[in-house]
Protein backbone atom coordinates (compact mmCIF):
# COMPACT_ATOMS: atom_id res chain seq x y z
CA UNK A 1 0.00 0.00 0.00
CA UNK A 2 1.71 3.34 -0.84
CA UNK A 3 1.71 6.22 1.72
CA UNK A 4 -0.38 9.02 2.04
CA UNK A 5 0.16 12.84 2.29
CA UNK A 6 -0.38 14.39 5.47
CA UNK A 7 -1.43 17.85 3.85
CA UNK A 8 -4.75 16.49 2.21
CA UNK A 9 -7.84 14.75 3.20
CA UNK A 10 -8.32 10.92 3.39
CA UNK A 11 -11.67 9.67 2.10
CA UNK A 12 -13.55 7.25 2.70
CA UNK A 13 -12.39 4.78 -0.24
CA UNK A 14 -8.40 5.11 1.41
CA UNK A 15 -9.58 4.85 4.82
CA UNK A 16 -11.35 1.60 3.88
CA UNK A 17 -7.69 0.58 2.54
CA UNK A 18 -5.91 1.61 5.93
CA UNK A 19 -8.33 -0.08 8.65
CA UNK A 20 -8.35 -3.55 6.60
CA UNK A 21 -4.57 -3.73 4.70
CA UNK A 22 -2.30 -1.40 6.64
CA UNK A 23 1.05 -3.06 8.18
CA UNK A 24 3.04 0.06 8.36
CA UNK A 25 2.13 1.97 11.28
CA UNK A 26 4.40 5.18 10.07
CA UNK A 27 2.48 5.32 6.90
CA UNK A 28 -1.31 4.20 8.74
CA UNK A 29 -0.14 7.27 11.15
CA UNK A 30 0.29 9.64 8.39
CA UNK A 31 -2.78 9.30 6.89
CA UNK A 32 -4.78 9.39 10.23
CA UNK A 33 -2.62 12.61 10.77
CA UNK A 34 -4.41 14.16 7.78
CA UNK A 35 -7.60 13.89 9.84
CA UNK A 36 -7.11 14.03 12.99
CA UNK A 37 -4.74 15.73 15.59
CA UNK A 38 -2.95 12.63 17.06
CA UNK A 39 -1.07 11.75 20.21
CA UNK A 40 0.08 8.91 22.00
CA UNK A 41 -0.47 7.79 25.67
CA UNK A 42 0.53 4.47 27.53
CA UNK A 43 -2.03 2.84 29.16
CA UNK A 44 -0.56 0.46 32.06
CA UNK A 45 -3.17 -2.32 32.16
CA UNK A 46 -3.01 -6.47 33.57
CA UNK A 47 0.51 -6.29 34.45
CA UNK A 48 0.70 -4.70 30.89
CA UNK A 49 1.67 -1.39 29.53
CA UNK A 50 0.15 -0.84 25.75
CA UNK A 51 1.34 2.14 23.91
CA UNK A 52 -2.21 3.71 22.09
CA UNK A 53 -2.36 5.70 19.02
CA UNK A 54 -5.13 8.49 20.58
CA UNK A 55 -7.07 11.84 19.39
CA UNK A 56 -5.25 14.71 21.14
CA UNK A 57 -8.50 16.40 22.27
CA UNK A 58 -11.73 14.63 22.11
CA UNK A 59 -13.94 17.99 22.76
CA UNK A 60 -13.00 19.08 19.63
CA UNK A 61 -14.33 16.05 17.26
CA UNK A 62 -18.30 16.91 19.25
CA UNK A 63 -17.48 20.40 17.73
CA UNK A 64 -16.69 19.03 14.10
CA UNK A 65 -19.93 17.16 13.83
CA UNK A 66 -21.79 17.87 11.11
CA UNK A 67 -25.80 18.30 12.50
CA UNK A 68 -27.27 16.71 8.89
CA UNK A 69 -25.35 13.32 9.59
CA UNK A 70 -25.84 13.42 13.52
CA UNK A 71 -29.74 13.82 12.57
CA UNK A 72 -29.57 11.18 10.62
CA UNK A 73 -27.98 8.46 13.04
CA UNK A 74 -26.85 10.31 16.20
CA UNK A 75 -23.51 9.43 15.69
CA UNK A 76 -21.30 10.60 17.50
CA UNK A 77 -17.14 9.62 18.14
CA UNK A 78 -17.54 7.82 21.35
CA UNK A 79 -14.72 5.59 19.95
CA UNK A 80 -12.08 8.02 20.48
CA UNK A 81 -12.06 7.78 24.58
CA UNK A 82 -10.36 5.32 26.34
CA UNK A 83 -13.38 4.05 28.93
CA UNK A 84 -12.82 2.95 32.13
CA UNK A 85 -15.24 0.05 31.44
CA UNK A 86 -12.48 -0.75 28.70
CA UNK A 87 -9.86 -0.65 31.18
CA UNK A 88 -11.31 -3.16 33.26
CA UNK A 89 -12.38 -5.35 30.61
CA UNK A 90 -8.58 -5.53 29.45
CA UNK A 91 -7.34 -6.18 32.93
CA UNK A 92 -10.44 -9.22 33.16
CA UNK A 93 -9.37 -10.74 30.16
CA UNK A 94 -5.39 -10.48 30.85
CA UNK A 95 -5.50 -11.48 34.32
CA UNK A 96 -8.85 -13.58 34.79
CA UNK A 97 -10.09 -15.28 31.70
CA UNK A 98 -8.47 -17.92 30.40
CA UNK A 99 -8.06 -17.08 26.56
CA UNK A 100 -5.71 -19.21 24.89
CA UNK A 101 -7.02 -20.33 21.41
CA UNK A 102 -10.19 -19.35 22.00
CA UNK A 103 -12.29 -17.24 19.55
CA UNK A 104 -13.14 -13.99 20.34
CA UNK A 105 -15.55 -11.27 19.28
CA UNK A 106 -14.97 -7.51 20.50
CA UNK A 107 -17.79 -5.51 19.54
CA UNK A 108 -17.50 -1.56 19.53
CA UNK A 109 -14.15 -2.04 19.34
CA UNK A 110 -13.15 1.35 19.39
CA UNK A 111 -9.45 2.03 19.99
CA UNK A 112 -8.88 -1.65 20.61
CA UNK A 113 -7.65 -1.82 24.44
CA UNK A 114 -9.88 -5.27 25.27
CA UNK A 115 -9.32 -6.59 21.55
CA UNK A 116 -5.57 -6.01 22.37
CA UNK A 117 -5.07 -7.70 25.99
CA UNK A 118 -7.49 -10.39 24.35
CA UNK A 119 -5.11 -10.94 21.61
CA UNK A 120 -2.29 -10.73 24.31
CA UNK A 121 -4.05 -13.66 26.33
CA UNK A 122 -3.55 -15.58 22.93
CA UNK A 123 -7.35 -15.38 21.37
CA UNK A 124 -8.33 -15.72 18.23
CA UNK A 125 -10.02 -11.94 18.19
CA UNK A 126 -11.91 -9.71 15.43
CA UNK A 127 -12.13 -6.48 16.00
CA UNK A 128 -15.43 -4.42 14.86
CA UNK A 129 -16.98 -1.39 15.02
CA UNK A 130 -18.97 0.79 13.47
CA UNK A 131 -16.68 3.49 12.72
CA UNK A 132 -14.02 2.91 9.82
CA UNK A 133 -11.95 5.81 12.28
CA UNK A 134 -11.94 3.13 14.80
CA UNK A 135 -10.82 0.67 13.05
CA UNK A 136 -7.76 2.56 11.50
CA UNK A 137 -7.37 3.32 15.22
CA UNK A 138 -7.54 -0.15 16.35
CA UNK A 139 -5.26 -1.54 13.58
CA UNK A 140 -2.59 1.26 14.24
CA UNK A 141 -2.66 0.15 18.05
CA UNK A 142 -2.58 -3.67 17.09
CA UNK A 143 0.34 -3.38 15.02
CA UNK A 144 2.63 -1.20 18.26
CA UNK A 145 1.50 -3.99 20.57
CA UNK A 146 1.41 -7.12 19.00
CA UNK A 147 4.62 -8.86 17.65
CA UNK A 148 4.10 -8.96 13.73
CA UNK A 149 3.14 -13.14 14.04
CA UNK A 150 0.62 -12.57 16.81
CA UNK A 151 -1.04 -9.71 14.32
CA UNK A 152 -1.20 -12.11 11.43
CA UNK A 153 -2.23 -15.20 13.55
CA UNK A 154 -4.35 -13.83 15.80
CA UNK A 155 -6.36 -10.53 14.80
CA UNK A 156 -8.69 -9.27 12.40
CA UNK A 157 -10.81 -6.59 11.76
CA UNK A 158 -14.56 -5.84 10.33
CA UNK A 159 -16.92 -3.29 9.76
CA UNK A 160 -19.95 -4.26 11.88
CA UNK A 161 -23.52 -2.51 12.27
CA UNK A 162 -25.63 -4.54 14.85
CA UNK A 163 -28.87 -3.44 12.68
CA UNK A 164 -27.32 -5.05 9.66
CA UNK A 165 -28.54 -8.72 8.45
CA UNK A 166 -25.89 -11.35 9.12
CA UNK A 167 -23.39 -12.35 11.60
CA UNK A 168 -19.53 -12.10 11.05
CA UNK A 169 -19.41 -15.56 12.85
CA UNK A 170 -19.52 -17.67 16.13
CA UNK A 171 -17.26 -17.27 18.75
CA UNK A 172 -16.48 -18.50 21.81
CA UNK A 173 -16.08 -14.78 23.77
CA UNK A 174 -17.60 -11.40 22.92
CA UNK A 175 -16.68 -8.74 24.69
CA UNK A 176 -18.08 -5.61 24.73
CA UNK A 177 -16.97 -2.03 26.92
CA UNK A 178 -19.46 0.95 27.10
CA UNK A 179 -22.03 -0.66 24.48
CA UNK A 180 -24.82 -0.61 26.65
CA UNK A 181 -25.79 2.80 26.67
CA UNK A 182 -27.96 3.09 24.27
CA UNK A 183 -31.67 1.52 24.85
CA UNK A 184 -32.72 2.08 21.24
CA UNK A 185 -29.91 -0.50 20.25
CA UNK A 186 -30.67 -3.00 23.27
CA UNK A 187 -32.81 -5.48 21.07
CA UNK A 188 -30.54 -5.54 18.13
CA UNK A 189 -27.27 -6.34 20.70
CA UNK A 190 -28.95 -9.04 21.94
CA UNK A 191 -30.08 -10.75 18.72
CA UNK A 192 -26.42 -10.08 17.83
CA UNK A 193 -25.00 -12.16 20.87
CA UNK A 194 -27.50 -14.61 20.46
CA UNK A 195 -26.53 -15.60 16.85
CA UNK A 196 -22.88 -14.78 17.47
CA UNK A 197 -22.17 -17.23 20.49
CA UNK A 198 -21.43 -20.37 20.23
CA UNK A 199 -23.20 -23.18 22.28
CA UNK A 200 -21.32 -22.49 25.80
CA UNK A 201 -20.01 -19.52 25.04
CA UNK A 202 -19.95 -16.84 27.04
CA UNK A 203 -20.59 -12.14 26.25
CA UNK A 204 -18.60 -10.08 28.90
CA UNK A 205 -19.59 -6.75 29.07
CA UNK A 206 -18.75 -3.55 30.98
CA UNK A 207 -20.20 -0.54 32.03
CA UNK A 208 -20.08 2.38 34.75
CA UNK A 209 -23.93 0.89 36.09
CA UNK A 210 -25.58 3.52 34.19
CA UNK A 211 -29.34 3.27 34.04
CA UNK A 212 -29.38 1.60 30.19
CA UNK A 213 -27.15 -0.76 31.38
CA UNK A 214 -29.66 -1.96 34.07
CA UNK A 215 -32.45 -1.64 31.90
CA UNK A 216 -30.20 -3.90 29.06
CA UNK A 217 -29.56 -6.48 32.00
CA UNK A 218 -33.12 -6.90 32.82
CA UNK A 219 -34.06 -6.96 28.99
CA UNK A 220 -31.69 -9.71 28.82
CA UNK A 221 -32.76 -12.18 31.99
CA UNK A 222 -36.32 -11.65 29.64
CA UNK A 223 -34.99 -12.79 26.79
CA UNK A 224 -33.31 -15.94 28.03
CA UNK A 225 -29.88 -15.08 29.27
CA UNK A 226 -28.64 -16.38 32.38
CA UNK A 227 -25.95 -13.82 33.58
CA UNK A 228 -23.68 -13.22 36.70
CA UNK A 229 -23.28 -9.73 37.72
CA UNK A 230 -20.56 -8.15 39.43
CA UNK A 231 -18.94 -4.50 40.45
CA UNK A 232 -15.18 -3.21 40.58
CA UNK A 233 -12.81 -0.14 40.69
CA UNK A 234 -10.88 1.26 38.41
CA UNK A 235 -8.72 4.36 38.46
CA UNK A 236 -8.90 6.98 35.60
CA UNK A 237 -8.29 10.04 35.12
CA UNK A 238 -7.36 10.68 38.74
CA UNK A 239 -10.92 9.36 40.00
CA UNK A 240 -11.90 6.18 41.10
CA UNK A 241 -14.82 4.77 39.13
CA UNK A 242 -17.27 1.86 39.25
CA UNK A 243 -17.64 -0.83 36.78
CA UNK A 244 -20.18 -3.03 36.25
CA UNK A 245 -19.37 -6.26 34.56
CA UNK A 246 -21.43 -8.62 33.13
CA UNK A 247 -21.24 -12.18 32.11
CA UNK A 248 -24.29 -13.31 29.65
CA UNK A 249 -24.75 -16.92 28.46
CA UNK A 250 -28.25 -19.01 27.33
CA UNK A 251 -30.04 -19.56 30.27
CA UNK A 252 -30.05 -23.55 28.95
CA UNK A 253 -26.57 -23.27 28.85
CA UNK A 254 -26.21 -21.51 32.47
CA UNK A 255 -24.54 -24.15 35.33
Amino acid sequence: MGSHSSSGSVSVSDLHELWSTADDPDVLRQALSARYDLTTCLLPVGGRTLSLLVVRDTNKLLDAIDPAVFARDERLPYWAEIWPSSIELARYCLEDLALDGRSVLELGCGLGVSGIAAAMAGAQVTLSDYEEDALAFARWNVLKNLRREEQRARVRFQLLDWRAPGTPGRFDLVLGSDIIYERSLAGDLLRLLDSTLRPGGVAVLTDPDREPGREFISRALAGGFGLDVGRTSVVSGMRQRTITRVLLRRREESS
